[in-house]
């Protein structure tokens, strides 16, 4: 499906409804010459906009309004219908890709509880959820804005890179929350090695020894380390190991560079890296390509 006019403002975007089971996504950016606002009835289900330039705003209920910035995401994960406004600014374009999935979907052809998956990341049955985008959420979204194909190959291309990007997102939201079940920890210290967890994904390259980490968190080593392996299961060590892995994974499948590169990327030495990656995955990065 090729890229059409948006009206009444200036832009291009595109909308695939059902490109999958019950998976409907759109994409592309929007100007507009005023402030604009719009309604929007939610329904149950998974919705994801990853905003790539520009901002919007958007209010639930009563509440206040939120703005998302690019490169950045907003998530929705609900069983109950909600209303939400949008508010888009003239002054930058809005670079967008947005990703619905029903509810009835999530369970009937992903095996997905989407109350189980909103615990897991919020502790709470539904959730509102808005972070920066990675380079790799940017990666997915700027390989669809600019997807060559046409006709029925782009539906396909297109199906396939929102369910990626979806499977991206969940992901990340499963590796928030560790374990299931209750925790002893405190809410102040969950919220701690959260933003652990958080500074190693920024830096997964170079990421700062133990002492480091835990100052910048708030917090000390031996909750770090403790509390660390306790809600996500694994030791921080683990964890730069599994993030390195999974996203040279990503950029090598992408096409983003070289193996070579991907490794370098990523923190590891050519050599070691094959070797390591082939013992998480089965296969040698080279076969990626």
């Amino acid at each position: 499906m090729a890229p059409s006019r948006t009206d009444p403002d200036s832009g291009y975007g595109w909308q695939l409804p059902a490109v999958a089971p019950q998976v409907s996504l759109a994409g592309g950016v929007l100007r507009f010459d005023a402030p604009a606002c719009t309604t929007e009835v939610v329904e149950p289900g998974f919705k994801l906009v990853l905003v790539l330039g520009g901002q919007l705003r958007y209010q639930l209920r009563e509440r206040q309004a939120v703005r998302v910035q690019g490169p950045a995401f907003h998530l929705s994960l609900n069983r109950e219908p909600f209303t939400v406004r949008h508010e888009f600014d003239p002054a930058a374009a809005l670079e967008y890709v947005a990703v619905r999935m029903p509810a009835a979907s999530l369970a009937q052809d992903f095996g997905i509880d989407a109350d189980w998956l909103a615990r897991r990341a919020s502790g709470q049955r539904g959730m509102v959820l808005d972070q920066r985008a990675d380079r790799v959420l940017q990666g997915l979204g700027r390989q669809m804005l600019a997807c060559p194909l046409q006709g029925a190959p782009r539906r396909v291309y297109l199906a396939g890179k929102a369910l990626e990007l979806a499977a991206t997102v969940m992901a990340g939201l499963e590796q928030r929350s560790g374990p299931a079940g209750a925790s002893p920890l405190r809410a102040h210290d969950v919220r701690r090695l959260r933003a652990a967890q958080d500074i190693l994904r920024q830096r997964l390259d170079d990421p700062p020894p133990l002492p480091e980490l835990a100052r910048l968190a708030g917090t000390n080593v031996n909750k770090l380390t403790t509390g660390f392996r306790q809600l996500f299961g694994c030791s921080v060590y683990e964890f730069v190991r599994a993030q390195r892995l999974d996203l040279a994974y990503r950029l090598i499948a992408a096409g983003h560079g070289s193996v070579a590169q991907a490794a370098q990327a990523c923190g590891y030495t050519d050599s070691h890296f094959t070797k390591v990656f082939r013992q998480r995955f089965g296969v040698a990065p080279s076969a990626l390509r």
